[in-house]
């Protein structure tokens, strides 16, 4: 019931912020789920998905080949996000166009992209930055703040981190 409830929420909101169109994965165990949404100027096929992925292929009329766009929600879980990398590892291979990868990702890039709390584990960076090259992805950037993400507690005990981003086949 409370999963019905949740979906009719969403839908509802979807169509409060005028998008047409929409891919729900349902939620897994303590995993919140996904949901895109696009309105009809854009046509969006599902490639593959999963609890911490969609992969699609979007066309638009200004566009004269496919784009690939990749949403991703990053485990917490260092098995599960190695078992996420390799997932999206799989689909870089069979990108032969421009790229779009994108979401919360759970994870940093340098020591720099985290404030507050115990340091980064190298290797968990390491591994990070492996996945990133590993499929051809260079971070696009940002603007405004710095960290997408803080844990709200007090100080002393406040933790930034830059977890969200944009990752792009230049």
């Amino acid at each position: 019931m409370e999963t019905k409830q949740k979906m009719r929420y969403v839908r509802k909101l979807r169509c409060r912020c005028g998008f047409t169109e929409e891919w729900i994965v349902d939620p897994v165990g303590k995993s919140g789920g996904l949901a895109l949404w696009w309105s009809e100027v854009l046509t969006v096929n599902i490639l593959f998905s999963s609890a911490n992925i969609i992969h699609t292929s979007v066309m638009s009329t200004e566009l004269s080949t496919p784009s690939y766009i990749t949403f991703i929600y990053g485990p917490t879980d260092d098995g599960d996000r190695t078992l996420c990398w390799q997932e999206v590892r799989r689909i870089s291979n069979n990108i032969t166009t421009s790229w779009l990868c994108l979401g919360d990702f759970n994870d940093i890039l340098s020591q720099e992209e985290k404030c507050g709390g115990l340091p980064r584990a190298w290797r968990r960076i390491l591994n990070f930055k492996s996945f990133v090259a590993d499929c051809q992805l260079e971070d696009l950037g940002y603007n405004g703040p710095c960290f997408t993400w803080c844990n709200n507690r007090d100080s002393p005990d406040t933790i930034h981190e830059r977890i969200d981003r944009a990752l792009g086949n230049l």
